[in-house]
């Protein structure tokens, strides 16, 4: 990442982290008319993926839902919050709605089937043999 980018990203207020390869573009959140809108990009994934791992126990009840719901919706259009599946996106994320007791996840098409893909692997992996 050059100065430039930093410059033009500033600009549109994002938030960044440092990470291993210099520096990562984080989800922003924000509250719009009583609504918490959550904007997440490909990027975002990787987060995810590591608090998922590090805490799986925590989450294989979230991952089984959403493994099952989420095709349901065509993927896009699941409500995490609906379901109670938001907690390992909230903490990965770094975000709150308890405040408003919901929120909306905007990020490209993509993202919710790359998403899913990590959710798929983690179920296999770690949820799978649990119902067996």
């Amino acid at each position: 990442m050059n100065i430039t980018d930093v410059e033009i990203d500033y600009h549109y207020n994002l938030k960044y982290k440092l990470g291993k390869g210099g520096m990562v573009q984080m989800a922003t959140a924000r509250i719009e008319k009583n609504e918490l809108i959550l904007e997440a990009t490909l990027d975002d994934l990787h987060v995810i993926t590591k608090e998922a791992v590090k805490n799986i126990d925590m989450y294989k009840d979230e991952i089984a839902v959403i493994f099952e719901k989420m095709p349901k919706f065509d993927y896009k259009y699941f409500c995490f919050y609906a379901y109670s599946t938001y907690k390992l996106l909230e903490t990965a994320l770094q975000f709150d709605c308890e405040e408003v007791g919901h929120f909306r996840l905007i990020a490209p098409e993509e993202f919710y089937f790359a998403f899913y893909g990590m959710i798929t692997a983690l179920y296999h992996e770690h949820c799978e043999q649990v119902k067996s």
